[in-house]
C-alpha cells in the first residue's frame, strides 16, 4: 500500500522546483514554442535534441532517450538515488520533509561518515610522514603526481595493531563506531585492532564523494595483496565503484564508461587526460554496480590487461553488463601490460588508439582461444546474448555472430530462448523489459498504462481487462500496479507515481509528446486491440515454429495438435478484426479473451 504523506511530500517537493529552473542551472535552454531546447548533457551533440515541457515538467533528448521528471534529472546529473534527490530538491526549494522522507539513521550516517573521513584525513597525514615514505616512494615510482595523490586522497596505515584505534580513541571516537565503519576488527576474549595494517590506502567514495570505505595493497610480503572495507551500513563492495564520484561528470561527456581492473588504472588514466574511468572492487563485475552504471552511460568499454586474469574478468562482466542494458566493447592490453605501463610507455595517444579501436564483445569471445575451442567461444556467445534485453541491440548482435560463424540466425535464436529457459529463475538477469517484444506491443501496453494515470477515471475499464502480471512489458507492468494500489486506497494518482515506481525514464517521450485528447476511451480501445494482435501474432510464429520442428521429428500427433492450435488462432484474429471500435464493451471483450488464448 503506498504511503498518502509520502507521495504528497513528493508533489510539495516538485512544485517549488520548477523544471525549467532546475535544468537551466545545467544547460542552456532556449525557447521553443510551449517548450525549451537545449544541448543534451547526457550525450555529446551538436543539434539540440533535448526537449524540456514546462506544462508536464518533464525532460527528454531525443538522441539518447533519457527523460524524466525534476527528480530523475537531478539523479542523472549528480549520480544519486531517489531519496538524496528529494532531499536536494527540498532544501533548494525551502520544503521541509515528514519524517517519512526523513532517514531514522539520518544521525548515525552522519557520524558514520565523519569517522572514515577522520580515517582517511589521518592515512593522508601518514603518506606524508616518516613512517610512510616507503610508500611514498611506491606511488611516485607509480608517476603519479602530488596533485594527483591529494585528489585521491591516497594514503598509508602505519604497520601497528593500534595506530587507527590510538588516534581515534584521542579524538573520542569509541571502539563500536571504528567497529561499526570496518575501520578495526573486534578480538575474542582481547582487544580490537586495526584492520589496515602497512598499506597504501585507497579511499573508495560514492557518487557524491562521501568515503564509505578503503581499499588497501599491502606494501610488504602479506596477503592479501588487496584488502577492502568489510560489508558495513555504508559500504557494500557489490554496489561501490572506485573512481565513480570522479568521472561521474566525464561519463556523462564522453558518452561512454572505461572499465578497468584496479585503482591505479583508474588513477594512471585519470592523471593522464582519460577520465571517464572507475573499476570494480574486485576481478568482476557485479549486478549493482552493472546497474551504478546504467544510471551514467549504456555503453562501457571494457580495458582489461590481456592476460588470462584479465581475460576471465572480461568474460564474467560481460553478462552482466548485457543483463542491465549495457553495450559492451572490449580493449585488451597487450600480456603483461597494465594501463600504467602502457600510458608510461606508449603516451596517451596510443592509449586513446587502443580504447578506439576496440571490439564488440561478439568478435572478442569468437576470437579467444578457449580450451573448448570453436564451440566454446560460441556457447559462450549465446550465454552472454541470452542476457541482452533490448530486441533491436539483440538482432543486431545475432547478425554479427551469423556473419563470423556461419550459424543460421534463427539456430542462434533458438538457443538463446533454450538459454533463458534453462536459467533458475532466480539467476535470470532482471531485465528492464521482457526479451523480444516488439515496439508496437510495448507501445500500446505503455499507452494503456499512461492512460490510466492521465486519465484515472479510466483504471475501472482497464482493470476489468488487464491483469498487471500478464503485461510483458516491465515499466508498463510497474505502473499498472502503482495505478491499481492508488486505486485501491481511494487516492488519486499523480505524477509522482512514475519516479515513485522507478519508471519516469521509460514515459518520458510520452509525456513530452502526448497532446490532451477528446476521446480517451476510444484510444484506450485501440491500444488493447494493439495488445491482442501481438499477443496473436507471437503466438503464430511460436506456433509455426513448433510445427516445423515436429514435422523435422516426424511427429505427426504434435503436428495435428498445434495445426488445432492454429487454427483457432486463425479464428481469434477473425473475431478480433471484427471488435466494436470505441465501444468499452468491444475494448473488454477484444482483450478478455487473453488468458483463455492457446499458449
Amino acid at each position: 500500500m503506498r504511503n498518502r504523506q509520502s507521495d504528497d511530500a513528493v508533489e510539495r517537493v516538485r512544485d517549488a522546483n520548477d523544471i525549467v529552473s532546475v535544468v537551466g542551472g545545467y544547460v542552456r535552454l532556449r525557447k521553443a514554442g510551449r517548450n525549451y531546447k537545449g544541448l543534451c548533457p547526457f550525450h555529446k551533440e551538436k543539434t539540440p535534441s533535448f526537449i524540456v515541457t514546462p506544462e508536464r515538467q518533464t525532460f527528454h533528448c531525443f538522441g539518447c532517450g533519457k527523460g524524466g521528471d525534476v527528480f530523475r534529472f537531478v539523479m542523472e546529473m549528480d549520480g544519486v538515488q531517489f531519496p538524496e534527490a528529494l532531499r536536494s530538491l527540498a532544501a533548494r526549494g525551502g520544503v521541509a520533509l515528514e519524517s517519512t522522507w526523513k532517514r531514522k539513521d539520518a544521525g548515525e550516517r552522519e557520524r558514520r561518515l565523519k569517522v572514515l573521513d577522520f580515517a582517511c584525513r589521518l592515512f593522508e597525514k601518514q603518506l606524508r610522514s616518516k613512517r610512510g615514505a616507503a610508500a611514498a616512494e611506491y606511488v611516485e615510482r607509480r608517476g603519479f603526481r602530488d596533485e594527483t595523490v591529494a585528489l585521491f586522497r591516497i594514503g598509508y596505515a602505519p604497520d601497528s595493531w593500534r595506530f587507527l584505534r590510538d588516534a581515534a580513541a584521542r579524538k573520542g571516537i569509541a571502539d563500536a563506531d571504528l567497529i561499526d565503519t570496518g575501520l578495526i576488527i573486534p578480538k575474542e576474549g582481547g582487544s580490537p585492532y586495526d584492520r589496515f595494517r602497512d598499506r597504501l590506502i585507497f579511499p573508495i567514495g560514492d557518487p557524491s564523494g562521501r568515503i564509505i570505505g578503503f581499499g588497501g595493497r599491502v606494501m610488504g610480503d602479506g596477503e592479501p595483496k588487496y584488502l577492502n572495507s568489510p560489508e558495513t551500513p555504508l559500504f557494500r563492495k557489490g554496489e561501490a565503484l572506485y573512481g565513480i564520484d570522479r568521472s561521474r561528470g566525464e561519463i556523462h561527456r564522453a558518452g561512454y564508461v572505461l572499465l578497468v581492473e584496479g585503482y591505479t588504472d583508474v588513477i594512471a588514466l585519470y592523471q593522464d587526460g582519460i577520465r571517464n574511468v572507475v573499476a570494480p572492487l574486485g576481478t568482476a563485475l557485479t549486478p549493482g554496480q552493472g546497474r551504478m552504471l546504467s544510471h551514467y552511460t549504456d555503453r562501457v568499454v571494457l580495458l582489461f590487461d590481456g592476460d588470462e586474469a584479465g581475460v576471465k574478468a572480461a568474460v564474467r562482466s560481460l553478462a552482466t553488463l548485457a543483463a542491465e542494458g549495457l553495450a559492451a566493447d572490449v580493449a585488451l592490453l597487450p600480456p603483461g601490460s597494465d594501463p600504467d605501463q602502457y600510458l608510461r610507455e606508449e603516451g596517451r595517444s596510443a592509449m586513446e588508439e587502443l580504447i578506439a579501436s576496440a571490439s564488440s564483445f561478439v568478435s572478442f569471445l569468437l576470437h579467444h582461444p578457449f580450451p573448448g575451442g570453436r564451440e566454446e567461444a560460441v556457447r559462450t556467445v549465446i550465454g552472454v546474448l541470452a542476457a541482452v534485453d533490448d530486441e533491436i541491440r539483440l538482432g543486431l548482435l545475432v547478425r554479427e555472430t551469423n556473419r563470423m560463424t556461419g550459424l543460421r540466425e534463427e539456430v542462434l535464436l533458438r538457443r538463446i530462448r533454450a538459454e533463458r529457459a534453462g536459467a533458475k529463475e532466480e539467476d535470470r538477469p532482471a531485465l528492464r523489459r521482457s526479451p523480444g517484444l516488439s515496439g508496437r506491443l510495448i507501445d500500446a501496453q505503455r499507452g494503456i498504462a499512461f492512460l490510466g494515470l492521465e486519465h484515472p477515471d479510466l483504471l475501472p475499464v482497464i482493470r476489468r481487462v488487464i491483469r498487471p502480471e500478464k503485461v510483458d512489458d516491465i515499466p508498463a507492468r510497474k505502473l499498472l500496479k502503482a495505478l491499481y494500489e492508488c486505486d485501491d486506497s481511494g487516492a488519486r494518482p499523480t505524477p509522482s507515481l512514475l519516479t515513485l515506481s522507478g519508471v519516469d525514464r521509460e514515459f518520458s517521450r510520452l509525456r513530452v509528446e502526448t497532446e490532451d485528447v477528446d476521446d480517451p476511451l476510444a484510444i484506450l480501445h485501440d491500444y488493447i486491440l494493439c495488445v491482442r494482435e501481438e499477443e496473436i501474432e507471437r503466438r503464430s510464429r511460436k506456433i509455426q515454429a513448433e510445427i516445423r520442428d515436429a514435422e523435422e521429428r516426424n511427429d505427426e500427433a504434435a503436428c495435428s495438435r498445434l495445426l488445432v492450435q492454429r487454427s483457432e488462432l486463425a479464428a481469434l484474429r477473425r473475431n478480433l478484426a471484427h471488435a466494436t471500435k470505441g465501444d468499452s464493451t468491444g475494448a473488454e471483450a477484444a482483450a478478455g479473451e487473453r488468458s483463455d488464448s492457446p499458449r
